[in-house]
């Protein structure tokens, strides 16, 4: 259940499909609930519920944030979560890899002269609250006050959450580090950090702690995702870079090389604008297309162009609803637009005569763009609105008739996304 709204969404619905965005949203609903405003609540017994992962079938549910016996939907184990945290987390601080990669940062950041106050597993207090952290290495730099951890342990993300919102609340700046990071061996904690900081990873290792220690410059491995114009991300791109190269922002929680959110904003802003451009190009064609002997080879051309932006349009200029989408122009431009009839309310009885499968999406049209009055005072006097009340009759006997033809309805709702929802 959406708690603001009240209302009871299917799962599917709230996770999506995308799992970028969802990782994200895991993030928020945990933030949420840590900050006692849960997002999300059982629509059975009202307990706030957060986003989980069951790694061995890669699927996302929700679970309760505590299960008492009274709900039939049982979410969890018997071992609480934060005790079950506390094991395995507690257990990666005493591995042995666990200590070499704190040794290895906090010699990194010694060498580095641009970091000061540089301090291993040093309580760090809250100013104005009793709570604290304990970061594997902290330090200074530019001002900046780093929280350095190393993610070896399946930390759960409430135990994340709760980290980064203590260093937001502090002005500094929590900054993960792992020991590898690939496509193939990532775990569910290693996507929350990940897809919550502008898609980018960095790794410590033998040879960047070389490269550092010969350069007197920290120097990470830094992986990351570059958007593709489809939507979808490349593989991983790697290099070595060093601390003073990356984007710090202690506001957001976020430290980066490459700026992922912001090439992703750049293309889809080129995509809109390229849409807008070929939305004008089609409208214009679309008046003019019957003086011209090549009206198939263009629409060929528009479609190319129409599937690159991601819509499944045919390639046959045959196979798109053309009459429906001449009656909206018409609407549109209040008059008939691409075709040889004189004024509107002929393209109206047109449609309500040969084709009532186009007429609730014409009238939803010709409200939007104010033509009723306009149009009914054309042709004989009260002829339309004869026609429309017989309509509208027929319509209460029997909707069957006037089910909107869909067949090309991506494609007008690209090319009228004022008209938007359609009825």
């Amino acid at each position: 259940m959406d708690t603001d709204s009240g209302d009871h969404l299917r799962t599917e619905v709230v996770l999506g499909n995308d799992f970028a965005s969802l990782v994200q949203l895991r993030m928020d609903v945990q933030t949420a609930m840590n900050e006692e405003r849960p997002l999300y609540r059982c629509a059975i017994c009202m307990v706030p519920v957060y986003i989980c992962r069951n790694m061995t079938q890669t699927r996302f549910f929700f679970r309760h944030r505590g299960e008492d016996g009274n709900c039939p939907a049982i979410t969890r184990g018997e071992l609480p979560q934060d005790e079950i945290d506390a094991r395995r987390y507690n257990g990666a601080k005493e591995s042995r890899q666990h200590l070499q990669m704190k040794a290895w940062v906090a010699e990194c950041l010694a060498a580095d002269g641009r970091f000061s106050d540089i301090q291993t597993e040093k309580r760090w207090n809250g100013a104005f609250t009793g709570e604290w952290r304990k970061p594997d290495v902290r330090a200074t730099f530019n001002g900046i006050h780093v929280a350095f951890e190393i993610q070896l342990s399946t930390t759960f993300l409430n135990v994340i959450v709760g980290r980064r919102q203590f260093y937001l609340k502090e002005g500094g700046l929590l900054f993960w580090i792992f020991a590898s990071f690939d496509n193939e061996h990532r775990r569910m904690t290693d996507e929350d950090v990940y897809y919550n900081n502008n898609q980018n990873a960095f790794i410590v290792n033998a040879s960047t702690v070389k490269t550092s220690l010969e350069q007197e410059r920290f120097f990470l491995d830094c992986a990351w995702s570059v958007p593709t114009v489809d939507g979808s991300n490349s593989a991983l791109h790697r290099k070595v870079v060093a601390f003073d190269e990356l984007t710090l922002d202690p506001a957001t929680q976020r430290a980066f090389y490459f700026d992922y959110d912001g090439h992703r904003d750049g293309l889809r802003s080129a995509k809109v604008s390229e849409a807008a451009v070929l939305r004008d190009e089609v409208e214009a064609w679309w008046d003019v297309r019957y003086e011209t002997d090549s009206q198939h080879s263009a629409w060929l051309s528009f479609a190319a162009r129409l599937r690159k932006l991601g819509l499944e349009v045919p390639y046959g200029y045959n196979e798109i609803d053309a009459f429906g989408i001449s009656a909206l122009y018409s609407a549109k431009h209040n008059r008939p637009y691409g075709q040889g009839k004189k004024r509107l309310v002929e393209v109206a009885h047109s449609v309500a005569t040969g084709s009532k499968g186009h007429l609730i999406w014409f009238m939803h049209a010709v409200r939007y763009y104010d033509r009723e009055a306009s149009m009914a005072a054309e042709g004989t006097p009260g002829a339309w609105a004869k026609k429309y009340k017989q309509c509208r009759q027929e319509y209460l006997n029997d909707m069957e008739p006037f089910t909107p033809i869909r067949k090309s309805q991506a494609l007008i709702e690209f090319l009228f996304p004022e008209l938007s929802p359609l009825p």
